[in-house]
């Protein structure tokens, strides 16, 4: 039996459901899986017969960073107990997983990282200490060097960042699916009114106050448009979005959302849009394709790989207002025959590209392979 090692979250829903679907499915296929869990928090093992296969379930020493002595002397313990073949880490859990497994187990293991933020979107987000995001930086560069057998990228802009950014070749482009939640919600183009939305963290590289900007001088230059715009999501720039939308009716605030009500929001939606000036591969452009809901993307984020302008999207350069502008006067030229194909084919990308049952046999392959 073949000894999967995965340290992410252990969620059904959220993001990090594509581990918690991959775990379950490897168990069915006969693999034992290690799933070392930050969120939910078990407190002591738990282990699961599933299929042909077993899930051991453990959590951290403590709930914050996994990255203290103590964490590692715990994945020590375990890494002997249980000699992964395979070690998959995302965000904090790939450096002490990785690396322990790599220091222990040498050729008899293989490593990979997920690289989840590129470096451009990190630089803009983080404005502490020059000293400390380079360390950072370096840090992550001596993970891949040294302790990763390969690297998984979600969009070939991640690809290269990593062979550009961290000198490191051996990299793989898997995208990162969904479960499909689609519940067949038919989306029409209300003629009164057009919604757009934003979903997502309100940080710098996601560029959601100058979408905010760029759509205050659309109105006012357009103060007939049936375009409003709806934006939900937390960040330490909220409060300058709260000041700059003011009272200003056509744009509504909706805070911060938890997961369970993302499907409602979007459903709601005529079209979503990320403006990101540096992005990996947006989960909400995943999420609004599966329910089919149109997304209005920067030509900066690694989705377009995957996209189709005008014909399951359309693309947007940020760097030239003018492009913005010519993107909101095309949805409200749109007749609803145009709406519904745009619809169509979001949902068809993602049949296409994000579906679970890819992934499935993709990191299969991947992990037999290796």
């Amino acid at each position: 039996m073949k000894t999967v090692l995965i340290a992410h979250n252990y969620y059904k829903t959220s993001f990090a459901s594509m581990s918690y679907h991959l775990a379950n499915y490897l168990c069915e296929e006969g693999f034992r899986i290690i799933f070392i869990s930050k969120d939910p928090y078990f407190t002591s093992p738990k282990e699961k017969r599933i299929g042909k296969g077993k899930l051991i379930l453990y959590s951290w020493p403590k709930t914050i960073k996994s990255t203290s002595f103590k964490d590692f002397v715990f994945c020590l313990k375990l890494v002997k107990k249980y000699t992964p073949e395979v070690v998959i880490g995302h965000h904090n859990g790939a450096i002490t997983s990785v690396i322990v497994s790599k220091l222990i187990l040498k050729k008899r293991v293989k490593t990979a990282d997920y690289h989840h933020v590129c470096t451009n979107s990190f630089l803009q987000d983080h404005t502490g200490p020059r000293w400390k995001i380079n360390f950072f930086l370096f840090r992550k560069k001596l993970l891949y060097n040294l302790f990763c057998n390969w690297v998984i990228c979600p969009s070939l802009k991640a690809t290269e960042d990593v062979k550009n950014n961290f000198n490191f070749q051996n990299t793989s482009l898997i995208p990162n699916p969904l479960p499909d939640r689609f519940k067949g919600f038919s989306h029409q183009l209300r003629y009164e009114k057009i919604i757009i939305g934003y979903l997502g963290r309100i940080v710098p590289c996601k560029n959601v106050l100058w979408l905010v900007d760029q759509f205050i001088s659309y109105k006012a230059s357009n103060p007939k448009t049936k375009i409003v715009l709806e934006i939900a999501g937390d960040g330490f720039q909220k409060e300058e979005l709260i000041e700059k939308i003011g009272g200003n009716s056509c744009i509504t605030y909706k805070g911060n959302l938890t997961y369970n009500q993302v499907d409602d929001f979007i459903n709601s939606l005529n079209f979503t849009i990320i403006p990101s000036t540096a992005d990996n591969l947006p989960t909400v452009v995943t999420e609004s394709l599966m329910l089919s809901v149109p997304p209005l993307v920067s030509k900066n984020i690694g989705s377009i790989d995957y996209l189709n302008n005008k014909k399951d999207s359309l693309f947007f350069n940020v760097s030239d207002e003018k492009d913005l502008r010519n993107t909101f006067e095309t949805i409200e030229k749109l007749t609803e025959k145009d709406y519904q194909t745009l619809c169509k084919q979001a949902r068809a990308t993602y049949l296409r590209h994000f579906t679970m049952g890819q992934y499935f046999e993709t990191m299969k392959k991947f992990i037999v392979n290796k």
